[in-house]
């Protein structure tokens, strides 16, 4: 089968979608992923697979057209079915995915970027400027959102563990409350991670959570990636863990932990 998260798990304007991450684990090749249109008027989507490089920031930026594909790229064993997509105020529309299965073993990785295409009936984008400048002209820019979301592809291969390193607390002031955490999250391991954070205090019904960040991944092409947590409950002299579990497991497993005083 294919794992992929929780229904309505991304949003961006308008849009909904129904995952912001597919995994194929070798055991289905076909996923379905659905587009809302959230919004009171109709709207035009165009849908490409493209290739994008995590830095160890935890930035994920898209890989230049002219430039050659990276070694994790999976657009040569991924095909979907539609590329463009119209939708009247609160319709949905499927997004199919197929996969080829990659003869070598390991993981692949490309992104689905969901683009909105501006209305058919949109204003001229050309305006006359009140700057006292004869025959000025402006031209009017309308922004459009593109949200992308990971298609993993796995061949005999698990998801890497990882551990956490270069832990620090940073306070404003030694009696009052809230810390900032940094701390590196290391690759264990060839593949991808993905998870949460949790920053916690206390065991069993006592636990309670200090601060959390959810859906961290960190991919391949880097071995780290440095994150910054906030706690703004932590007090001095606190007792706290530190724990990032693993998100694509049906119950979340613990996968890496530190332990901390709050200075």
């Amino acid at each position: 089968m294919f794992i992929a998260a929780a229904p309505a798990a991304a949003q961006a304007g308008n849009l909904g979608l129904s995952h912001h991450r597919v995994v194929f684990d070798g055991t289905s090749r076909t996923a379905t992923i659905y587009l809302f249109n959230r919004g009171s008027v109709p709207a035009a989507f165009r849908i490409d697979l493209i290739d994008m490089t995590m830095s160890s920031d935890g930035v994920i930026r898209p890989v230049a057209a002219d430039a050659p594909a990276p070694e994790h790229s999976a657009r040569d064993v991924l095909e979907f079915t539609p590329r463009r997509v119209q939708l009247g105020p609160q319709q949905s529309q499927a997004v199919r995915i197929r996969v080829r299965p990659p003869e070598a073993s390991g993981e692949l990785r490309s992104h689905l970027a969901i683009t909105a295409l501006p209305a058919v009936d949109a204003a001229p984008a050309i305006a006359r400027l009140d700057n006292g400048v004869a025959n000025g002209v402006a031209v009017q820019i309308s922004t459009l959102f593109s949200v992308s979301i990971p298609i993993v592809v796995r061949t005999n291969a698990k998801a890497a563990s990882a551990h956490i390193d270069k832990l620090q607390v940073h306070r404003s002031g030694r009696t009052s409350a809230g810390a900032m955490l940094s701390f590196e999250l290391v690759r264990d391991g060839p593949g991808s991670v993905y998870g949460d954070v949790e920053l916690v205090s206390g065991r069993g019904r006592d636990q309670r959570v200090l601060g959390s960040m959810r859906g961290i991944a960190l991919y391949p092409e880097t071995d780290h990636r440095t994150i910054q947590l906030a706690a703004p409950a932590v007090t001095p002299g606190q007792a706290a863990r530190l724990v990032f579990s693993n998100r694509e497991a049906p119950a979340s497993i613990e996968v890496a932990s530190a332990n901390l005083i709050i200075p």
